[in-house]
């Protein structure tokens, strides 16, 4: 299975907003399982806070983000979002 993190955005509704480049351009942040992406969740939010605090940033809350299974081409086919 294949997890990522979702920001809930005005524009897009829940989205994949975490991009990295390896030089082959930009692809969304994805796991392997959901623990690694709580993980990841929980290390964001914690730098979240700490900007927050030191008021460089406005305050996110944990809410505004989810963890979801998203299908790949090689899973079978559930709906996406859905918990397998």
């Amino acid at each position: 299975m294949t997890y990522e993190v979702q920001h809930y955005t005005l524009l897009y509704g829940w989205a994949n907003t975490w991009l990295y480049d390896e030089g082959d351009g930009l692809q969304r942040e994805t796991f392997t399982s959901r623990e690694a992406a709580e993980a990841a969740l929980d290390e964001y939010l914690q730098d979240l806070e700490e900007e927050f605090h030191a008021d460089n940033i406005m305050r996110y809350e944990r809410d505004e983000f989810r963890v979801r299974c998203v299908r790949t081409s090689t899973q079978p086919n559930h709906q996406q979002g859905e918990t397998p």
